[in-house]
């Protein structure tokens, strides 16, 4: 039996890496690197790897076909995809910290600003502050409705 490529799989059969191997390669079962995942040999030979592990899962001895990945927040799970809301949240909320905190000086006593002008960043600042609520159903960083930064 000829080996083409390496794959290694997660418990859900997703396909996070792939590889052609060198003259040796590892044995089928447990990789050694992380116990979680496994190693699978691609014994058919393809043109793209990177296409046949984002439109293939491995499940029961096969490899079966699946759609490609509908964003970069969603993980295979139970043969599909699901979006890993707390990945997103994650990033959203990264960036959203990082907006408040270079407007801190705004709010500062010795701010240059004129209190209208301090009014119109606290009022960024608060929308920056609901953006979980105010854009609880997106699925992308991409998604989100972000409020506009005063003058």
């Amino acid at each position: 039996m000829t080996v083409y490529a390496i794959a290694i799989v997660d418990s859900e059969g997703d396909c996070g890496t792939i590889y052609i191997p060198g003259a040796t390669f590892e044995d089928e079962g447990t990789w050694a690197n992380d116990n979680t995942k496994t190693v699978v040999h691609v014994t058919t030979q393809m043109e793209d790897y990177d296409r046949f592990a984002k439109t293939n899962y491995y499940k029961d001895g096969k490899w079966l076909d699946r759609n490609e990945r509908t964003g970069e927040y969603y993980d295979w799970k139970d043969e599909a995809w699901a979006l890993n809301s707390d990945r997103l949240w994650t990033e959203i909320r990264q960036e959203r910290d990082k907006r408040i905190y270079v407007t801190d000086w705004t709010q500062l006593s010795d701010s240059p600003l004129s209190d209208s002008k301090k009014a119109e960043w606290v009022a960024y600042r608060v929308a920056l502050r609901d953006i979980p609520t105010d854009n609880s159903n997106v699925t992308s960083l991409a998604g989100v409705i972000w409020p506009d930064k005063p003058s």
